[in-house]
Parts: C-alpha cells; sequence; structure tokens
C-alpha cells in the first residue's frame, strides 16, 4: 500500500461545467481522472497500453492496482469524502443544527478514525471552510503555524478563483468572453491519493505527469506538482460496511441487487460524460455514465466494479480506439460505527 502525496506548484483546473461559458472547478481529482491521466502518460512513454488494460478487463482476479480519488491535504493533516449521513448521537449536531451537519465535504483523518472508531470527535472540533471541513481543533493548531490566514483572519487551506479569458475569432476578430474555475491551494497543501495493489506502473507515470501536469489548463501552467511517496497502510475491510474512496460503477447486477439496495447503504450518484478524438483527431461526445460518488457506505463483500467501455454511441464508422475506458472500481476502508447513521 502506498500513499502518493502531490505539492502543486500552481492552479488546478479539474473543471465541472456548470452553465453557458462558464465552469467550476473541483479542490480534488476523481478516481477516473487520474487514471486517464496514467493511461495517457503509458501512452505517451510508448507502453503496450493495451495489454495493460487488458488486466483490469479480466473477470477473474483482482485488477493490478486500485486508486482512491485524490483529496485534499494541508500540511500533515488528509482529509477524506464525508458520507451522506453522520452519526445521530454527534453533540455538535443538535436537533436544530443537521443542516450545518450537511455542509460537510471533508473530513480531517483524525475526525474520521474517532467517528469510525464510534467516538465523538465534538469535544476537540473545528470547522474550516465556511463548515465545509470538519477538522479537530489541535490540527487545526497545527495548521496555523504553517499557513498564513486571509485578511479576514479565517484559515484558507486553498482558494476558488474565477478567471475571465478572451477568445478572438481568427476570421471576423471578433471577441468572445468566458470563465473557468480553478482551485489554488497554500504552499504546504495539496491533494493525495492511494495505491493498494501493485505501485510500479503508477511510479513510472508521476515523473512524467510532473512536468505536462493534472486536470485543463495545462499549456498555461496549470496542474503541475512534485510528488512524495509515503509508505503508510490505509486499512483493507474484511466484512461489513465500507467508506468509499473512489468512484465506483457496479460490475454486475447483484452489486446492485445485493450492495447499492442493501438496506444500510448510502451513497449519492455522478453523471460524468466527456470529449474523445477519432483517429482523425475529430472530436466526439463520450457516452456519459452515472457512477457512485466518494464517501458512500457500501457492503464490502459484494462491491468491486470495473471499467465502463464510453465509446461514443450511434458513430457509423467509428474510426477510433476500440475501448474508451471510465475507471470504475472500488477502493474501500472499513465504515465501522458510520453505519450507525443508517
Amino acid at each position: 500500500m502506498t500513499i502518493i502525496h502531490l505539492n502543486l506548484g500552481g492552479p488546478l483546473h479539474q473543471g465541472e461545467f456548470t452553465g453557458i461559458n462558464r465552469e467550476k472547478a473541483l479542490d480534488w481529482v476523481p478516481s477516473d481522472s487520474l487514471f486517464a491521466a496514467l493511461v495517457q502518460t503509458w501512452a505517451d512513454q510508448g507502453e503496450d497500453v493495451a495489454q495493460r488494460l487488458s488486466a483490469f478487463e479480466a473477470k477473474e482476479g483482482a485488477p493490478p492496482f486500485l486508486l482512491t480519488s485524490a483529496f485534499p491535504f494541508a500540511g500533515g493533516v488528509r482529509f477524506y469524502p464525508c458520507p451522506p449521513l453522520l452519526p445521530p448521537h454527534l453533540s455538535c449536531f443538535s436537533d436544530n443544527q443537521q443542516k450545518k451537519a450537511k455542509k460537510i465535504r471533508w473530513l480531517s483523518e483524525k475526525v474520521l478514525h474517532l467517528l469510525i472508531s464510534g467516538q465523538d470527535p465534538s469535544e476537540d472540533s473545528a470547522f474550516l471552510h465556511k463548515g465545509s471541513l470538519w477538522i479537530s481543533a489541535s490540527e487545526k493548531s497545527e495548521l496555523e503555524k504553517v499557513i498564513q490566514k486571509d485578511d479576514s483572519g479565517a484559515l484558507k487551506l486553498w482558494n476558488f478563483q474565477i478567471v475571465p479569458h478572451v477568445v478572438v475569432d481568427r476570421v471576423s476578430n471578433a471577441s468572445n468572453l468566458f470563465h473557468t474555475g480553478r482551485v489554488v491551494f497554500a504552499p504546504p497543501c495539496g491533494i493525495w491519493f492511494g495505491v493498494r495493489g501493485s505501485v510500479d506502473w503508477v511510479l513510472e507515470a508521476l515523473p512524467h505527469l510532473e512536468d505536462s501536469g493534472l486536470g485543463g489548463m495545462r499549456s498555461s501552467g496549470h496542474g503541475a506538482f512534485t510528488y512524495r511517496k509515503v509508505e503508510q497502510n490505509l486499512p483493507e475491510p474484511d466484512g461489513g460496511y465500507g467508506l468509499l474512496l473512489s468512484r465506483y460503477a457496479p460490475a454486475e447486477l447483484d452489486e446492485i441487487s445485493i450492495g447499492l439496495q442493501a438496506e444500510r447503504s448510502a451513497y449519492q450518484m455522478v453523471t460524468v460524460g466527456g470529449w474523445c478524438q477519432d483517429y482523425q483527431g475529430h472530436p466526439w461526445r463520450r457516452r456519459a455514465v452515472r457512477l457512485v460518488a466518494e464517501g458512500a457506505l457500501l457492503p464490502v463483500n459484494v462491491v468491486q466494479g470495473k471499467l465502463v467501455d464510453v465509446r461514443p454511441q450511434n458513430v457509423q464508422p467509428w474510426n477510433g480506439p476500440q475501448a474508451i475506458y471510465r475507471y470504475g472500481f472500488a477502493f474501500m476502508i472499513p465504515g465501522g460505527k458510520l453505519v450507525e447513521a443508517l
């Protein structure tokens, strides 16, 4: 088991479409986008991509490795996705403060471990970023030593920015204004992800990705990073319910009927689309797919996942790759007492 810390040298543009001429940015990189970056890097390095992907396509046995999504970290504090429901006995969320609980998107590692073990972290709690980050007071004190507060006195680990752009038509010289989002992390902050299984294929791609970057707008310096490998294990579940740390696409009907439809399962769905190119460089819209989002609580014994072929539909003839995959394998850690909320 290996954990990789990515210290970003500039802004990150992991875009999410929100409307005409406007995008917002995610403060993490989903596992399917991270896997796509690895596959593209293997191709750029001249590796046999089809052979490597065939190992993930095999129905028998485990895939060569499992990836988490790349979540934020600050200093020595790693953050994890908050599950859809939190245990009901937490004293910091009384009956008239349930809206406060629904705002939480990220849990610090210490807070998560306390919740999983059935303890109430309320007495040692702090909330950052307008209540979206739940962190222990001791972790906050440590971060205040290395991260400068903003003009309002708030501790900001990363900032969302909307950046205007102008393009000029080459024929008419008419200008067009559009906006994109990006995230800028404070110097000791970045994103991290875990790898369970063989890590060699991941590590050989990271030096190339350091320079080429993650996400969009890489030609303007977005997404570049330096990486650091941490030999630390994330616990593996041996039964019961687990917390999902990646996006997940059920591989079989049983994973839906026994897994997603289990009495105590809790999850949210996300629809993911995008674009691809054929061999002539023509752009085509990829098939949209619905994935289970990070933070789901699911029974671990039936959850596995798969690669989803998202080649464009109803395109005749299709002169492109025989398969265009979206990563959907589940990476789980024990859910412990978190299922008490279900």
